[in-house]
């Protein structure tokens, strides 16, 4: 291990190495003199493989990386270098002609970049700590696991990271807290539908909004609307749907987070809001929000800058396009944390159950604030993000979000979609379903943007949505941007008129019936997945059912049933 000190020089570093015949534990203390260090290299292996090696990287999702990937080493001519930040998973796979190797970065795991490189034919991958003179807040270490037989590849290597985290009992199969939780056995039995009830513009048309330059929220389903969804899905005979409203709050989706209330009144008010959620309750189904305690807008009544968090210069941190609300700055996740305990009980108080929703949380890298009155490190950002998600889970039953990074994963119940894009390109060879594989089981998903509204989209999509043993999910309204920018596509639920309506959930009652069929997959792990020909996956589960996947003849099959749990 190497540090690089602010100028540029290389300073070996002392490490302790523990070693079994299937395990390696690297450590450097965080008791050095970190002072001087910018960086610390973390090159264990050396040189992993040349370019006429058939084996490949097992990567994260990450900036730098848009899909959990494969990534072949014999597809690689040309010298390159690159980098993943911000990794969804701490984790990268080796696999070679030699062996097969599972990393885990399990010290300071958000503070750090992979990096990969071709030099000469030769390819290097290791993890690079930044700490630009800052001393670490624990020991750097990176557990190796070497993987053989069956567990050489990259389906071993997901098993072998679920193993770890069930063996440290941070995550919890959902057979068994489904037993204590009944918010999230009727979640697990139930499609997911989304509705934005309203908006303001998107972009902003104003920056910096007031009360007298605001511009007005389009209603595009108010509570009464709501209900006459409800009835539809009754009619057409969904009797298991978890309702989540977006754009509740005052001034619609993004309007002045993190002022919540009040309820909206161009939407129906606090009044009509609670008996549309008793209708709901009534008719079976599951009724949720969604809040946000990330952000903040200047619109907002509990503005204040001093909340923002500040970044290593002490400058407020800007999002750099703004939303609904106008120009949107990032609060102090100690700040969030704060209000979300004073809001959360308040939504309770109207009368939502079930899996609460709460924006943003699951898919940014942990926010360090440097502003002196309230210092976060991101080992701290993370521990307020898992109390937010402890309270919420106490006020309604269960959480979640979108993103599902894996500081979070162990206390989610549900992700909105887990990854982005599943295009190919740069150091994504082969998207695979690495998140699955680890958290199919434990928590309950859906994998991409683009699979919200499945059974509106072209047969692939739903495909995919199967092949990853994804939970249905549905998001009216989901194409609000005014520029086109819509990151769930622009095929939409909509209810404008009973036709509309109609036709919308007809698409969900279809989706619905196929979940029936596999939603007893839900509290297995998915042990093994392959690719047994050109664009056919198999995918097998713990309760010993074999799916297969075929998008050449455009259509799944179930190879091997499994065991069955009793349907609720």
């Amino acid at each position: 291990m190497f540090g690089i000190t602010s100028n540029n020089k290389r300073i070996k570093l002392p490490v302790q190495i523990e070693k079994t015949n299937d395990y390696a534990c690297v450590i450097v203390s965080k008791d050095l003199d970190y002072s001087n260090i910018r960086l610390v290299e973390a090159d264990f292996f050396g040189i992993v493989a040349d370019t006429s090696d058939s084996g490949y990287l097992v990567l994260p999702r990450g900036v730098g990386n848009q899909d959990y990937s494969l990534f072949y080493f014999n597809r690689q001519k040309e010298n390159f270098e690159s980098r993943i930040a911000e990794s969804n998973m701490p984790f990268f796979g080796i696999k070679t002609k030699q062996q097969t190797v599972l990393a885990i970065v399990t010290g300071m795991p958000y503070d750090y970049t992979l990096n990969i490189s071709l030099k000469n034919g030769k390819y290097r991958i290791y993890p690079v700590f930044k700490l630009d003179g800052e001393s670490p807040y624990e020991d750097l270490k990176i557990e190796y696991f070497y993987l053989t037989g069956d567990d050489a590849n990259y389906s071993g290597m997901a098993r072998r990271y679920r193993r770890y985290k069930l063996d440290k009992g941070e995550i919890v199969p959902l057979s068994e807290r489904m037993q204590t939780n009944e918010a999230l056995s009727y979640a697990a039995n139930s499609v997911m539908i989304r509705i934005r009830c309203g908006w303001k513009p998107a972009p902003p048309q104003v920056l910096h909004q007031t009360p007298e330059n605001e511009p007005p929220m389009h209603v595009a389903c108010d509570f009464n609307r709501v209900e006459n969804l409800l009835d539809e899905l009754k009619t057409q005979g969904v009797d298991k749907a978890e309702i989540c409203l977006v754009g509740w709050n005052v001034k619609g989706h993004d309007g002045r987070w993190p002022q919540a209330f009040p309820v909206c009144p161009e939407l129906g008010g606090e009044e009509t809001l609670k008996q549309l959620i008793l209708k709901a309750q009534k008719l079976g189904y599951q009724i949720t929000c969604h809040t946000n305690h990330t952000d903040q807008y200047e619109i907002a009544d509990c503005y204040n800058p001093e909340n923002t968090r500040r970044n290593r210069a002490g400058k407020p941190v800007i999002n750099a396009n703004g939303w609904s609300g106008g120009e949107m700055f990032d609060l102090c996740p100690g700040i969030g944390l704060k209000q979300a305990e004073q809001v959360l009980p308040k939504v309770a108080d109207l009368g939502f159950r079930g899996i609460h929703y709460i924006d943003v949380l699951g898919t940014v890298y942990p926010r360090k604030c440097y502003h002196p009155a309230h210092f976060v490190n991101s080992k701290k950002a993370v521990e307020c993000a898992k109390k937010m998600c402890i309270r919420a889970k106490e006020l309604f039953g269960g959480i979640s979000s979108e993103g599902a990074y894996d500081f979070l994963a162990p206390y989610l119940d549900y992700g909105l979609y887990i990854s982005y894009s599943r295009e190919t390109g740069g150091l994504c060879h082969k998207p695979i379903p690495f998140w699955q594989l680890v958290y199919h089981g434990t928590v309950l998903s859906n994998p991409y943007t683009d699979t919200v509204n499945s059974s509106f989209k072209d047969k692939e999509i739903q495909l995919k949505l199967i092949e990853y043993g994804g939970r249905p999910t549905f998001y009216f309204y989901s194409a609000f941007m005014d520029n086109g920018n819509n990151w769930m596509g622009a095929v939409d639920a909509k209810c404008d008129n009973e036709t509309e309506l109609a036709a919308s959930v007809s698409k969900i009652k279809q989706s619905y019936e196929e979940y029936k069929k596999l939603r007893y997959l839900q509290t297995a792990f998915m042990e093994k997945h392959e690719e047994t020909e050109d664009n056919a996956f198999v995918i097998t589960y713990s309760n010993g059912a074999i799916l297969k996947v075929d998008y050449n003849k455009g259509h799944y099959e179930l190879i091997e049933e499994g065991k069955r749990n009793a349907d609720k």
